[in-house]
Protein backbone atom coordinates (compact mmCIF):
# COMPACT_ATOMS: atom_id res chain seq x y z
CA UNK A 1 0.00 0.00 0.00
CA UNK A 2 1.48 3.09 -0.79
CA UNK A 3 1.98 5.63 2.22
CA UNK A 4 -0.22 8.14 0.17
CA UNK A 5 -3.19 6.26 0.60
CA UNK A 6 -5.81 5.91 2.99
CA UNK A 7 -5.89 2.33 4.02
CA UNK A 8 -9.17 1.18 2.98
CA UNK A 9 -10.01 0.67 -1.02
CA UNK A 10 -13.52 0.54 -0.75
CA UNK A 11 -15.46 3.54 -1.26
CA UNK A 12 -16.45 5.70 2.02
CA UNK A 13 -19.45 6.72 3.08
CA UNK A 14 -20.90 10.23 3.42
CA UNK A 15 -19.71 10.86 6.93
CA UNK A 16 -15.95 9.35 6.35
CA UNK A 17 -15.56 11.27 2.89
CA UNK A 18 -16.35 14.79 4.67
CA UNK A 19 -13.90 13.40 7.23
CA UNK A 20 -10.98 13.16 5.00
CA UNK A 21 -11.91 16.21 3.36
CA UNK A 22 -11.65 18.15 6.41
CA UNK A 23 -8.66 16.53 7.81
CA UNK A 24 -6.84 17.14 4.09
CA UNK A 25 -7.75 21.15 4.49
CA UNK A 26 -7.42 21.62 8.16
CA UNK A 27 -3.69 19.93 7.83
CA UNK A 28 -2.77 21.68 4.30
CA UNK A 29 -3.66 25.21 6.55
CA UNK A 30 -1.47 23.53 9.33
CA UNK A 31 1.46 22.56 7.68
CA UNK A 32 1.65 25.84 5.81
CA UNK A 33 1.25 28.26 8.75
CA UNK A 34 3.87 25.97 10.71
CA UNK A 35 5.52 24.06 8.53
CA UNK A 36 5.75 19.90 8.70
CA UNK A 37 7.44 20.14 12.46
CA UNK A 38 3.36 20.66 13.39
CA UNK A 39 2.17 17.69 15.39
CA UNK A 40 -1.57 15.80 14.41
CA UNK A 41 -2.68 16.73 17.64
CA UNK A 42 -2.09 20.17 16.17
CA UNK A 43 -4.21 19.07 13.29
CA UNK A 44 -6.64 17.58 15.36
CA UNK A 45 -7.18 20.54 17.32
CA UNK A 46 -8.23 22.86 14.54
CA UNK A 47 -9.84 20.09 12.73
CA UNK A 48 -12.13 19.29 15.77
CA UNK A 49 -11.94 15.47 15.05
CA UNK A 50 -10.12 13.01 17.58
CA UNK A 51 -6.68 11.76 17.06
CA UNK A 52 -8.28 7.97 16.27
CA UNK A 53 -10.71 9.61 13.33
CA UNK A 54 -7.31 11.14 11.54
CA UNK A 55 -5.11 7.80 11.70
CA UNK A 56 -8.56 5.58 11.02
CA UNK A 57 -7.65 7.58 7.32
CA UNK A 58 -4.24 8.35 7.35
CA UNK A 59 -1.96 5.85 9.08
CA UNK A 60 0.61 8.00 9.84
CA UNK A 61 1.98 11.58 9.10
CA UNK A 62 4.05 10.67 5.88
CA UNK A 63 0.71 9.24 4.27
CA UNK A 64 -1.32 12.73 5.21
CA UNK A 65 1.91 14.92 4.06
CA UNK A 66 1.96 12.65 0.58
CA UNK A 67 -1.84 13.08 0.07
CA UNK A 68 -1.77 16.76 0.47
CA UNK A 69 1.34 17.16 -1.53
CA UNK A 70 -0.81 15.19 -4.28
CA UNK A 71 -3.50 17.20 -4.13
CA UNK A 72 -1.50 20.73 -4.03
CA UNK A 73 0.57 19.58 -6.96
CA UNK A 74 -2.64 18.16 -9.07
CA UNK A 75 -4.24 21.95 -8.39
CA UNK A 76 -1.04 23.81 -9.58
CA UNK A 77 -0.55 21.28 -12.48
CA UNK A 78 -4.63 22.32 -13.60
CA UNK A 79 -3.88 25.79 -13.10
CA UNK A 80 -0.37 26.02 -15.33
CA UNK A 81 -3.06 24.10 -18.35
CA UNK A 82 -6.03 26.43 -17.48
CA UNK A 83 -3.30 29.29 -17.58
CA UNK A 84 -1.86 28.45 -21.08
CA UNK A 85 -5.46 27.80 -22.35
CA UNK A 86 -7.23 30.82 -21.23
CA UNK A 87 -4.74 33.87 -21.56
CA UNK A 88 -4.30 36.01 -24.27
CA UNK A 89 -1.22 36.49 -23.14
CA UNK A 90 2.08 34.54 -21.80
CA UNK A 91 3.09 36.55 -18.94
CA UNK A 92 -0.35 37.23 -17.53
CA UNK A 93 -0.72 33.21 -18.18
CA UNK A 94 2.89 33.24 -16.06
CA UNK A 95 2.19 35.20 -12.84
CA UNK A 96 -1.33 33.86 -12.50
CA UNK A 97 0.29 30.33 -11.97
CA UNK A 98 3.02 32.22 -9.63
CA UNK A 99 0.64 33.76 -7.62
CA UNK A 100 -1.84 30.67 -7.27
CA UNK A 101 1.59 28.81 -6.16
CA UNK A 102 2.46 30.70 -4.07
CA UNK A 103 -0.92 31.64 -1.98
CA UNK A 104 -1.45 27.74 -2.23
CA UNK A 105 2.05 27.38 -0.44
CA UNK A 106 3.28 24.97 -3.07
CA UNK A 107 6.47 25.86 -1.92
CA UNK A 108 5.86 24.88 1.83
CA UNK A 109 3.52 21.52 0.86
CA UNK A 110 6.23 19.23 -0.31
CA UNK A 111 6.39 15.88 1.96
CA UNK A 112 9.32 16.22 5.05
CA UNK A 113 10.05 12.85 6.41
CA UNK A 114 14.22 13.37 7.25
CA UNK A 115 14.16 9.65 8.15
CA UNK A 116 12.48 8.72 5.51
CA UNK A 117 13.14 4.70 4.91
CA UNK A 118 11.00 4.23 1.11
CA UNK A 119 10.70 6.31 -1.48
CA UNK A 120 8.04 8.48 -2.42
CA UNK A 121 4.59 6.64 -3.69
CA UNK A 122 4.28 6.44 -7.24
CA UNK A 123 1.40 9.00 -7.54
CA UNK A 124 3.31 11.24 -5.88
CA UNK A 125 6.31 11.11 -7.90
CA UNK A 126 4.19 10.68 -11.28
CA UNK A 127 1.99 14.25 -10.21
CA UNK A 128 6.15 16.09 -9.82
CA UNK A 129 6.73 15.05 -12.81
CA UNK A 130 3.66 15.95 -14.42
CA UNK A 131 3.96 19.49 -12.90
CA UNK A 132 7.65 19.85 -13.62
CA UNK A 133 7.31 19.37 -17.15
CA UNK A 134 4.47 21.74 -17.26
CA UNK A 135 6.64 24.61 -15.84
CA UNK A 136 8.95 23.78 -17.78
CA UNK A 137 6.45 24.64 -20.74
CA UNK A 138 5.00 27.38 -19.51
CA UNK A 139 8.57 28.96 -18.68
CA UNK A 140 9.42 28.39 -22.32
CA UNK A 141 6.63 30.03 -23.85
CA UNK A 142 7.08 32.45 -21.60
CA UNK A 143 10.66 33.54 -22.15
CA UNK A 144 9.64 32.60 -26.48
CA UNK A 145 7.09 36.06 -25.95
CA UNK A 146 10.15 38.16 -24.73
CA UNK A 147 8.42 38.09 -21.08
CA UNK A 148 10.28 36.29 -19.26
CA UNK A 149 14.33 36.62 -18.80
CA UNK A 150 16.13 34.21 -20.74
CA UNK A 151 18.75 33.25 -17.99
CA UNK A 152 16.37 31.23 -15.93
CA UNK A 153 14.52 27.89 -15.99
CA UNK A 154 11.33 26.02 -14.48
CA UNK A 155 14.05 24.72 -11.43
CA UNK A 156 15.15 28.41 -10.68
CA UNK A 157 10.73 28.64 -10.15
CA UNK A 158 10.75 26.14 -7.91
CA UNK A 159 13.82 26.85 -5.57
CA UNK A 160 12.27 30.57 -5.50
CA UNK A 161 8.92 29.54 -4.60
CA UNK A 162 10.43 27.44 -1.67
CA UNK A 163 12.26 30.78 -0.42
CA UNK A 164 8.92 32.59 0.25
CA UNK A 165 8.45 31.58 4.05
CA UNK A 166 4.86 30.69 5.21
CA UNK A 167 2.16 32.77 6.70
CA UNK A 168 3.28 34.06 10.16
CA UNK A 169 2.20 32.07 13.12
CA UNK A 170 -0.90 33.19 14.78
CA UNK A 171 -0.29 34.96 18.15
CA UNK A 172 -3.09 33.70 20.35
CA UNK A 173 -4.64 37.22 20.89
CA UNK A 174 -6.99 36.93 18.27
CA UNK A 175 -4.65 39.39 15.90
CA UNK A 176 -5.13 38.34 12.45
CA UNK A 177 -2.32 36.11 10.70
CA UNK A 178 0.31 38.41 8.98
CA UNK A 179 0.42 37.00 5.02
CA UNK A 180 3.64 38.57 3.47
CA UNK A 181 3.39 36.26 0.21
CA UNK A 182 1.74 39.15 -2.25
CA UNK A 183 4.65 41.26 -1.06
CA UNK A 184 7.23 38.81 -1.59
CA UNK A 185 5.79 37.19 -5.35
CA UNK A 186 6.28 41.32 -6.19
CA UNK A 187 9.38 41.31 -5.79
CA UNK A 188 10.48 37.90 -7.31
CA UNK A 189 8.27 38.56 -10.64
CA UNK A 190 9.56 42.17 -11.08
CA UNK A 191 13.05 40.28 -11.08
CA UNK A 192 12.21 37.54 -13.56
CA UNK A 193 10.88 39.53 -16.09
CA UNK A 194 12.62 40.09 -19.45
CA UNK A 195 15.36 41.81 -19.78
CA UNK A 196 16.56 41.24 -16.39
CA UNK A 197 19.30 43.99 -14.97
CA UNK A 198 21.28 41.96 -12.65
CA UNK A 199 23.44 38.84 -14.35
CA UNK A 200 23.29 35.55 -12.82
CA UNK A 201 26.91 34.11 -11.95
CA UNK A 202 25.86 30.87 -11.41
CA UNK A 203 24.48 28.06 -13.99
CA UNK A 204 20.93 27.39 -13.63
CA UNK A 205 19.63 24.28 -11.65
CA UNK A 206 18.56 20.97 -13.81
CA UNK A 207 16.47 18.60 -12.87
CA UNK A 208 19.29 16.42 -10.53
CA UNK A 209 19.80 19.79 -8.49
CA UNK A 210 16.06 19.33 -7.76
CA UNK A 211 15.64 16.03 -7.25
CA UNK A 212 19.03 16.61 -4.93
CA UNK A 213 17.42 19.45 -2.85
CA UNK A 214 13.85 18.08 -1.94
CA UNK A 215 15.83 14.31 -1.16
CA UNK A 216 18.13 16.11 1.16
CA UNK A 217 16.06 19.04 2.60
CA UNK A 218 11.97 18.10 2.57
CA UNK A 219 12.76 13.83 2.14
CA UNK A 220 11.45 13.51 -1.07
Amino acid sequence: MSPSTPPADRPLRADARQNVEQILQVAQDVFADLGYQASIAEVARRSGLGMGTIYRHFPNKTALVERIAIKVMQESLDQVRGALAEEPATWPAFTRVMRHMVHLRSSQLFPVSRGRAKEAGAELAEIRTQLLGALEDLVTRTQRAGALRDDVNAFDIVMMLNSIPPRLPETGDGSPTTDLADRYIGVLLDGLRAPGSEPLSQPAPGRREIDQFFRTVHGL
